[in-house]
């Protein structure tokens, strides 16, 4: 009989909740109203009496762009340009040509071209610079400008100026259907390991993964996978769950998110049976590997059914929905957090704060929070994956960052191409000795010449014209070349996977490297030591 008034009492409660709530929202409401009114109003007497002519869109832009800055940096608007780009890369589709260009010194330079398509049947090659498009002089000319150039229906035409190494040449190019592969590339590393590498979390890149693990499965002698994770943003939340069920039973938890409305509150589980639960697993991360892709080593982690190799991971824990605007345009809004099995949120704790690499960086332990995994092995929330076999980056820092900083191998592959029609298939293409030293001497050359120009510019910003002598060029030039020499075997690696990549595309690349890859090389090593793998696992 005491029921009655205390549910009497809940209600009142409840409706003075939904009363307050109301009020609330009454108040927000006025204030979006308010401020709207005095933008609108603000931005119409600029218009109307700034001394100089303005340029309303890109005014507007730059207002979004400033008001979503203080929110976090996946907020973004994007105009209709990027939300086209925004759409490939969501489902990897497009008409177009297929590369990749950046803007160097005013032009656009082609960086990489997709085999198969239409840039590659008309052999247009890396180090390529566009001077024009039917005409039209791109100097100047955004990436995203000359993106917009390029791409256009399928079956129409544009004709090319191009400029290789001083020499013009003219192309007519036809656009086509273009996919971008998810997974660019698997196959067997040796008679034991299998290898898949997953550039981007792109539409049906789980049925990717599953149709390449099948593939590999028909190996007799298969023993190990690795997944490669390194350098992927991420992508579609559903197809992360999709992979990790290929190593997982049906109905397991894979990740949650939690947002301000209550409707963003859902749990992810495992839909399907796996395709494998024993076979042993390495997965390959890096500062690189976000979002999607810490939702995958994350929760294979938590779960204790992978290692994970290589260096501490992005650390975005974070979920972003696509919303549409007016004209084509879109905004991108962080609406939840998302948190693996164990409870963590990877999400960095100051992504205001990273390394100038875009990593993490190191955050003090005590600042982290411990979670458990299934077997009872500690993980650390609030900086990014951290791997269970932490591998020296060997790649990025060093000789090789500054080879690569400085576009080097880059360069001489370029080079090389424009040099040789052909080289032997990539797994036995080999640099010879008078090749390697050509390169050494041009780095050692490149090398000296910035290291001198770094020289000048400190010695007269704190001298001016009274700038010190600059060091004796021949001595730092022999160092350069000294070091080079010390690191020839690793150096020899990535530039033959380069050059090799200007011949078959991107597959030549891993056929040629993986053997010498160091986080390869550690997770093979790990996987075929199964008192190590279990230990580390907390078997």
């Amino acid at each position: 009989m005491m029921l009655r008034p205390k549910r009497r009492f809940l209600w009142v409660i409840a409706g003075g909740t939904l009363v307050l709530t109301a009020a609330k929202q009454a108040d927000d409401l006025f204030e979006i109203s308010k401020n709207l009114e005095i933008f609108h109003a603000a931005y119409k007497e600029v218009n109307a009496h700034y001394v100089d002519d303005l340029k309303p869109g890109e005014m507007m832009k730059k207002g979004l762009d400033a008001m979503l800055s203080g929110l976090d940096p996946y907020t973004v608007f994007y105009s209709e340009a990027q939300a086209e780009e925004a759409l490939i890369d969501r489902e990897g589709e497009y008409s177009g040509v297929g590369c990749q260009v950046e803007v160097r010194n005013g032009y656009p330079v082609v960086t990489e071209i997709y085999g198969g398509f239409a840039f590659a049947k008309a052999d247009v090659r890396p180090g390529d610079i566009i001077r024009q498009i039917n005409g039209r002089d791109l100097k100047g000319l955004s990436r995203d400008a000359v993106g917009n150039l390029l791409r256009g229906g399928a079956g129409t035409s544009l004709n090319l100026r191009i400029d290789r190494m001083g020499k013009t040449i003219d192309k007519q190019i036809t656009r086509e259907e273009i996919r971008v592969k998810n997974v660019p590339y698997f196959g067997m590393i040796d008679g034991r390991t299998g290898y898949i590498k997953l550039n981007q979390f792109g539409e049906n890149c789980a049925a990717e993964v599953r149709n390449a693990l099948l593939e590999l499965k028909k190996n007799p002698g298969m023993q190990s996978l690795v997944l490669d994770l390194r350098w992927n943003g991420g992508g579609l939340l559903q197809e992360a769950v999709e992979i990790v069920n290929l190593f997982v039973p049906r109905d397991q938890l894979v990740v949650s998110t939690k947002g301000r409305a209550g409707g963003l509150n859902r749990d992810f589980r495992t839909a399907n049976a796996p395709l494998d639960l024993q076979l042993p697993l390495a997965v390959l991360v890096n500062h690189r590997s976000a979002s999607a892709s810490e939702i995958v080593s994350g929760t294979l982690q938590d779960l204790d059914r992978a290692v994970v190799v290589g260096r501490n991971s992005f650390g975005k824990g974070l979920v972003q929905n696509t919303f549409p605007l007016p004209y084509r345009t879109q905004l991108k809004v962080t609406t939840a957090k998302y948190y693996t099995p164990s409870g963590r949120c990877i999400q960095l704790l100051d992504y205001s704060k990273r390394n100038s690499d875009g990593s993490a960086g190191s955050i003090p332990d005590s600042q982290r929070r411990a979670f458990r995994t299934r077997n009872g092995r500690t993980v650390l929330d609030g900086g990014g994956v951290k791997p269970d076999l932490v591998v020296d980056d060997t790649w990025n820092k060093g000789i090789y960052k500054l080879l690569n900083d400085r576009r080097i191998f880059f360069e001489y592959a370029n080079r090389y191409r424009n040099t040789y029609d052909s080289i032997p298939p990539a797994a036995r293409f080999r640099l010879s000795e008078t090749e390697l030293n050509a390169f050494n001497e041009m780095a050692a050359d490149s090398l000296s010449a910035w290291w001198s120009e770094q020289l000048r510019k400190q010695s007269k910003q704190a001298l001016g014209d009274e700038a010190l002598p600059l060091a004796d060029g021949a001595r730092v030039r022999s160092d350069f070349m000294r070091r080079l020499r010390e690191e020839q075997k690793g150096l020899l690696y990535q530039l033959e996977a380069e050059i090799a990549r200007r011949y078959y595309f991107e597959n030549a690349g891993y056929e040629k490297g993986l053997n010498e890859d160091p986080d390869v090389r550690q997770a093979m090593g790990l996987l075929q030591d199964s008192a190590r793998y279990n230990r580390i696992l907390g078997r």
